[in-house]
């Protein structure tokens, strides 16, 4: 059973903001050949409607649940599932699971597995049934986030939301590449918004960041940090509250 619904007076009673019509938020940095939204195929035993899901731009949306779930095309490494033959496929998911939530975040791309990233995109969708976020008090939250992966180069890190102040910062980072977040939290709709700045080999370069809270309390989080001109920096990322 799905949890009822704030309303804004009950809401407000307990300080949190609830998200007034559930469905599915979620983003993609770019639209052309992959769509992220409700899941849309039925499969008995493999996929299902009516949860996260990605899809070719011009086909139907399958669960990420699914993919997860599906030990003949997936491989699990570092906590990052992988969706695609390395040997037989040509398009590639590498993506994680914020907590236990019908929230997912990752990366699409075409060509050869670990090596050819070519038309990648980065994403994030989650349900946002039950969500609601504090206008009080902090969090903090242990994120991953994934680019250009290939099996053990994940970013891991920390945000700090401060739901007094509406903010959301943080940084993650692997060997070669840091994300640092600085975003504005609107908590009527669960989104937050701001900067992303990237630093690879001692290069900064600017970009944005967005994405959404997602559950009771605002449980997990998860979004995208893109940067115009080179998208090779562009980084899905997401966890949940230690």
């Amino acid at each position: 059973m799905k949890p009822v619904q704030l309303t804004w007076i009950a809401a407000a009673m307990i300080g949190l903001s609830p998200l007034v019509q559930a469905g599915f938020d979620g983003a993609i940095s770019d639209d052309s050949l992959r769509q992220v939204g409700e899941s849309e195929v039925y499969v008995p035993l493999f996929h299902a409607k009516g949860k996260a899901g990605i899809g070719s731009s011009t086909g139907k949306r399958v669960d990420f649940d699914g993919l997860a779930s599906n030990i003949f095309s997936r491989t699990i490494r570092n906590d990052v599932y992988t969706s695609g033959s390395k040997h037989f496929g040509s398009t590639h998911y590498n993506f994680a699971q914020a907590a236990n939530q019908d929230v997912w975040f990752g990366e699409w791309y075409e060509g050869d597995q670990d090596e050819s990233y070519n038309n990648r995109t980065v994403y994030y969708v989650g349900d946002n049934t039950g969500t609601t976020v504090p206008t009080s008090g902090s969090a903090t939250y242990n994120i991953t986030g994934i680019n250009h992966f290939s099996g053990s180069n994940k970013l891991s890190g920390t945000f700090t939301a401060d739901f007094a102040q509406q903010t959301l910062t943080g940084d993650i980072a692997n060997a070669s590449l840091s994300i640092n977040v600085d975003s504005t939290i609107d908590a009527a709709s669960a989104s937050f918004n701001g900067t992303a700045t990237a630093n690879q080999a001692g290069v900064t370069t600017q970009g944005i960041s967005q994405g959404h809270f997602f559950g009771a309390d605002a449980a997990t989080l998860a979004g995208i940090a893109t940067f115009a001109g080179n998208s090779d920096l562009d980084t899905a990322f997401g966890g949940a509250k230690e």
